[in-house]
C-alpha cells in the first residue's frame, strides 16, 4: 500500500530566487560601471545599465515578497536574461572573453532558473513496499527498508531513522491518511527487511 507524503516546502526557496535577482543586479550594476568609467563611446550605454541594475537591485531588496510572486518573478528573469545576452554578444564581438564568459554563465543559469521556477514546485516523499523514494532535492534518492531503523509521522514531521545514526527529517504539509496505519505498515516493512541487513564488522 502505497503512501504519498506531500512536503512543505517547495523545491525552490524564496531565498534562492531572491540570491539569483541579486546576482543578476550587481553584475548589471558592474558592468554598467564600468561603461560608464571606462569607455568614452559607451558611456550612455553605462548608464541605461546601472539605472537598470539599480532598480532591479531596489526592487528585489524594498519589495520582495512582491518580486517573488510567479508572474513578476518571470518578467524580471526575462529581463536579467535579454540584459545578459545583450552584454555577452556585445562583449564578444569586441572580443573581451572574460565578461562573455561571466554573462554567458549567468544566461545559462537564468534560463536554468526560468524553467526550474516554472513547475509547480511540489515535492513528495513516497512510501512503498519498494522503499522510500526521497524528494529531488535529496542528495539521496531512495531508501531500502533494510536500511531503516525506525520511521514516525509526529507533529507534521516525518522522521526516517537509518542504520549507522543516520536521520533524515522533513516537514509534511497534511496527510491524507492516518498517522496509526502508516506506522504500522513502516513497522511491518522494517521487520520483515531486518534479516536482509549485511552486518558491518
Amino acid at each position: 500500500m502505497p503512501f504519498e507524503l506531500l512536503l512543505a516546502e517547495g523545491k525552490v526557496k524564496p531565498q534562492q530566487v531572491t540570491a539569483l535577482h541579486l546576482l543578476s543586479a550587481f553584475a548589471i550594476i558592474g558592468t554598467g560601471a564600468v561603461l560608464y568609467f571606462f569607455s568614452m563611446y559607451l558611456k550612455w550605454w553605462g548608464v541605461a545599465l546601472l539605472c537598470l541594475g539599480i532598480a532591479l537591485l531596489t526592487l528585489t531588496v524594498t519589495r520582495n515578497r512582491w518580486m517573488l510572486q510567479p508572474k513578476t518573478n518571470r518578467l524580471a528573469r526575462i529581463i536579467e536574461l535579454t540584459t545578459a545576452l545583450c552584454i555577452a554578444s556585445f562583449m564578444a564581438s569586441e572580443g573581451m572573453w572574460l565578461p562573455v564568459g561571466i554573462f554567458g554563465i549567468l544566461s545559462v543559469v537564468l534560463v536554468m532558473a526560468f524553467y526550474w521556477e516554472r513547475g509547480s514546485g511540489d515535492q513528495h516523499i513516497y512510501v512503498s513496499e519498494e522503499g522510500i523514494k526521497l524528494p529531488f532535492s535529496s542528495r539521496r534518492r531512495f531508501i531500502e527498508w533494510k536500511e531503516v531503523d525506525s520511521v514516525l509521522y509526529r507533529y507534521g514531521t516525518l522522521t526516517v531513522e537509518c542504520d549507522g545514526n543516520k536521520l533524515y527529517q522533513w516537514n509534511i504539509r497534511k496527510a491524507r491518511f492516518e498517522r496509526e496505519p502508516f506506522e504500522q505498515f513502516c513497522r511491518e516493512q522494517v521487520e520483515q527487511q531486518r534479516g536482509k541487513r549485511v552486518a558491518d564488522w
